[in-house]
């Protein structure tokens, strides 16, 4: 009996032991660490993609007004933003979205043709300052936080008629703009000079799939971020010299995607890093380290001699504009989305230029990840290795994550999709800032509702909110993932789903009724 009652009670502790290991695992699977105090959580949109009005109370036109109006099939329907979100008539019913779920900070950007209409500081439209001002102040009065980008790609249609992002004299066009915005909006604390860089120059100049459609390939693409860093210097400088009372944080804000070597190979792990510099550290190095990445430069430099160039297709800095960009930082602000797998490729014959040849990588995708409703991938760990990536590549900044969300396809109001994601990618931020000691700041939800965009039109739904587009009065209504944002928002924590602490519990009645077998 001794014996037999021994082996009973060694399978009872057996069978505990593993229905422990089963919860551990659930809550591992969950993560339950908390964010830091004083992170801070909040939602973004940009002017031209929610604001509409667009040629109200004196706004000039801009690059994306001129092509939505001259090319519509350019947009998905044929959608335009001449109303969008309505949000220029709206913004009081936006920050009141904004307080209801505890949010820290509310991203969003200037229309420059509002403000400034022909896009020279020689004119500025007082209605269109003003909606500016009235935003900040309700902001401020909710204790929401402003987080304002300058320039989020509707670059004033005047400017873009003497060259845009290629022409020089955009440096100080833009800090004329720029120290209007500034003087006018004191109680701004973070500013972020441009949004995405990268989408500017590749895909504005260089394949032209986005306004103004300019296609330079392997010329703009280089001769446009040379412009779009000194710009931000420039505007860094004057923000730090002549606002030394404001004591705000200036940046910028990169769109980060992660390579993924496709194999284990040097050539591929070299592809990977190879991506990295050439589509993030191509606008963050000079900014962060002085100077275009080494990779760069010596790729770029190569292939324009082949092409017969008397010098390279990549700009380069002189000492003094070196000494003024690098440095000019107060934190990295961080858009991701999607992750690629990254494979060497041959080198191309030298009888025709192009960005993609300089770059020699060939982007795929694992057919095994999860797609979103717009086919990018969802792959979690890809925000954590991009995180550790800049931490190790740029000394550890203070990193804003200051977009990140994906798509619906727009069905319902159960958007389990949106909160599978941000379960996935919040935890993945948290090992990011636990165990590889990554200064992440903030975090914030692309974005606060549907809006137009781009190319895509109304057809992408990235928000926490629906807007009906076909209402006059474009109603907002809450999504579900709405109250798991904002319950994240208040506890620090990432939630935990009903249905799952159901099947925890299952899992532990399961074991317990297993165990009472043995006894």
């Amino acid at each position: 009996f001794g014996a037999s009652y021994q082996n009973h009670l060694n399978m009872t502790r057996f069978l505990l032991c593993c229905c422990f290991i089963a919860l551990a695992s659930f809550a591992q699977a969950e993560n339950n660490k908390t964010f830091p105090d004083g992170f801070m959580f909040g939602v973004a949109t940009a002017a031209y993609q929610v604001e509409g009005a667009w040629n109200e109370d004196g706004k000039g036109e801009n690059i994306w007004d001129r092509m939505v109006h001259t090319d519509p099939s350019s947009i998905t329907n044929n959608d335009t933003a001449d109303v969008a979100c309505d949000s220029y008539h709206k913004y009081k019913e936006d920050v009141e979205l904004i307080a209801g779920l505890n949010l820290t900070h509310y991203r969003f950007s200037v229309s420059w043709s509002r403000v400034l209409p022909t896009g020279f500081a020689n004119e500025i439209n007082a209605k269109g300052l003003l909606y500016y001002q009235n935003l900040v102040k309700e902001l401020k009065a909710r204790n929401i936080e402003p987080v304002v980008t300058l320039y989020h790609w509707d670059l004033p249609q005047p400017l873009q008629e003497i060259g845009g992002w290629t022409n020089p004299n955009m440096v100080t066009y833009f800090k004329e703009y720029a120290r209007v915005m500034i003087e006018n909006l004191v109680g701004v604390q973070y500013w972020a000079t441009f949004n995405e860089p990268k989408q500017v120059c590749r895909a504005g100049y260089g394949v032209g799939s986005l306004a103004p459609r300019i296609s330079s390939n392997g010329i703009a693409d280089y001769i446009c971020p040379y412009i779009i860093v000194k710009s931000h210097a420039e505007v860094y400088h004057m923000y730090k010299n002549d606002f030394p009372d404001l004591k705000g944080k200036m940046s910028i804000v990169f769109d980060g995607q992660w390579a993924e070597p496709a194999s284990n190979s040097t050539a591929d792990t070299e592809a990977a890093e190879r991506k990295m510099h050439f589509e993030f550290g191509l606008y963050a190095n000079p900014i962060f380290l002085g100077d275009w990445p080494q990779v760069v430069k010596d790729r770029v430099s190569f292939r324009s001699e082949k092409e017969n160039f008397t010098r390279s297709r990549l700009p380069e800095f002189t000492e003094d504009e070196i000494s003024t960009i690098n440095g000019t930082f107060d934190y990295l602000g961080f858009n991701h989305y999607y992750t690629r797998l990254a494979s060497d490729v041959e080198e191309e014959d030298f009888d025709d230029i192009g960005y993609d040849r300089d770059v020699r990588v060939l982007s795929t995708e694992d057919p095994s990840w999860e797609k979103s409703p717009n086919g990018n991938p969802i792959v979690p760990w890809g925000i954590r290795k991009t995180l550790k990536w800049i931490k190790d590549t740029y000394g550890n900044p203070e990193i804003f994550i200051t977009e990140n969300g994906v798509i619906d396809d727009g069905s319902t109001l159960e958007d389990d999709i949106r909160i599978d994601f941000y379960k996935g990618y919040l935890s993945s931020v948290l090992d990011a800032i636990y165990e590889d000691e990554v200064k992440v700041t903030g975090f914030t939800a692309w974005s606060l509702m549907d809006n137009f965009e781009w190319t895509g039109g109304y057809g992408y739904h990235f928000g926490l909110y629906q807007v009906n587009f076909t209402d006059p009065e474009r109603p907002r209504t809450p999504k579900k993932s709405a109250d798991f944002y904002g319950t994240l928002a208040r506890t620090l924590k990432i939630p935990t789903s009903w249905a799952n602490k159901i099947s925890a519990c299952w899992i532990y009645l399961l074991g317990t009724l297993v165990v009472f077998q043995f006894l």
